[in-house]
């Protein structure tokens, strides 16, 4: 390698012994080098040609690029500290306008000529990069390392900028072994509870502070479009959606719209006083119907203990994301929600064999509180949403709680799609297997796990050679979101 290295570099290489540098070992590759500025040259020359990679390749050259990419960030982060370091605030009065960097009102100006950035970005530039170095260097350090991304560092930095030195350096050390295998929305969502875990009575102080401010508006947008925004308490946001999505599906499979167009229509009918029991001259009620009666499923996710007022553990809002447990107490209290006390007892029958193909509901309804979401490794589609799939097709595979799983309508259909393999592992663990050989892995939801409720992702290196991926069949064509089991 670096034989396209320009004279002076490869000079300079070469007093560093590098230029006979054998690469990389075979059990390595870009996805999993630690970052450097050697490290970059060498991607830069092994990819030089992405035409002549392999798939598998292409996928770690990807990876490689991202960890170089927050490699070079988290530095630039360290230099942009030590400016700001080096331009202490002129007075108390002048540094209050500029809180968040706390620095010369005027060192956001002097980055944003150089960067090219607004005074407001440039100030939160700054105000991050010194939190970085001064509150959270484990995130720092875990960004130079490559493990985490700008957008994963900056839900970090928000979700702790107003907590104390202590309690902040406390939901780091929470949230930070698990944050380099999750996705921004699970990472986030596992901040807002350790948030509540580390600071109770002040989660609760802002709910209700927050409660205060709610509000609808609307917005105009392009082509004669208008958005109708409302800021509601999670709960009433969570079962409008919901009732809103079983009167779509109540208009039946032969409706040709999609279920978004569909509730958009039934929600300005709802509010504009257009959609209204009607019935025809046979005395039948017309219009959408929910496709079950009763109100909507809101699905709320509590210790015992908690739900006894014994602790202040965080709780959880379906299909929302971790609230406090005097709010998860409050919501509780209403007999038309469903709360979900988590108990390993059960006596519902959970392997129903090979006789019977659709799940009865004790079982559908025992698979989807124990998946909690969407199995697919990076989905957060809540389970109660989701369709139950045979992981093994069945009458090969029974309907029993070990051989299903939920998935969204996309990734169910994802999972029958050419290359690609699905498969239950012990412990619960399902892993899935993409069309270039690597590997991906879901563990099951663990109510009683504090540090994070949501599954991890691991990824591992594909086998050396592409292996023999068994299409397992066609997915089946549900109607407009019915589940198909």
């Amino acid at each position: 390698m670096f034989e396209s290295v320009a004279p002076p570099l490869r000079d300079e290489l070469a007093d560093l012994d590098l230029l006979t540098w054998p690469g990389p070992p075979p059990d390595r590759t870009w996805a999993d080098t630690a970052p450097s500025g050697i490290a970059a040259l060498e991607l830069d020359v092994d990819t030089a040609d992405p035409a002549g990679l392999s798939d598998a390749q292409l996928i770690d050259a990807m990876v490689g690029f991202e960890r170089q990419a927050a490699w070079a960030q988290a530095r630039q982060a360290r230099i942009v500290a030590e400016f700001a370091r080096r331009r202490p605030p002129d007075a108390k009065d002048l540094a209050g306008t500029d809180r968040t960097c706390a620095a010369s009102p005027y060192a956001p100006d002097e980055v944003g000529l150089a960067l090219r950035l607004s005074r407001w970005s440039a100030t939160a530039r700054i105000g991050q990069s010194r939190e970085l170095v001064e509150r959270l260097p484990e995130t720092l350090g875990l960004w130079q390392a490559g493990r985490l991304d700008e957008r994963r560092v900056t839900a970090i930095c928000d979700a702790t900028r107003h907590l104390s030195v202590e309690t902040a350096r406390a939901v780091q050390e929470r949230v930070l072994p698990r944050a380099p295998e999750q996705t921004l929305s699970q990472l986030k969502a596992a901040l807002a509870r350790a948030v509540i875990a580390a600071d109770p009575e002040g989660a609760e102080r802002r709910h209700t502070a927050a409660r205060r401010d709610r509000r609808v508006a609307v917005n105009p947008e392009p082509e004669g479009m208008a958005s109708l925004w409302a800021l509601l308490p999670a709960t009433d946001a969570v079962a409008a959606f919901g009732w809103l999505t079983r009167l779509a599906r109540g208009c039946g499979a032969q409706d040709p719209r999609s279920m978004d167009a569909r509730r958009a229509d039934l929600l300005a009918a709802l509010l504009t006083g257009r959609l209204t029991p009607a019935t025809d001259p046979g005395g039948t009620e017309t219009g959408p119907r929910p496709v079950s009666p009763g109100k909507p499923l809101v699905q709320v996710v509590m210790p015992f203990t908690t739900l006894l007022g014994a602790d202040q553990q965080p709780c959880e809002l379906v299909g929302h994301g971790p609230i406090t447990a005097d709010h998860a107490r409050e919501i509780a209290a209403d007999a038309t929600l469903v709360r979900l006390v988590y108990d390993p007892r059960s006596g519902t029958l959970l392997d129903y064999g090979r006789s019977t193909y659709r799940p009865p509901a004790g079982l559908a309804d025992h698979v989807r509180a124990r998946d909690f979401h969407c199995r697919q490794p990076i989905c957060r589609r809540r389970a109660t949403d989701s369709e139950l799939d045979h992981l093994i097709p069945f009458p090969l595979g029974p309907t029993s709680e070990a051989n299903l799983a939920t998935g969204c309508s996309h990734d169910h259909h994802l999972k029958h799609s050419p290359g690609w393999q699905v498969h239950a592992l012990p412990d619960g663990v399902i892993e899935w297997i993409t069309p270039t050989g690597h590997r991906y892995r879901s563990t099951p939801h663990d109510y009683r796990d504090d540090d994070d409720p949501f599954p991890q992702v691991w990824a591992a290196r594909p086998p050396p050679e592409q292996p023999d991926l068994e299409h397992s069949g066609p997915a089946s064509d549900p109607a407009d979101d019915e589940p198909p089991f």
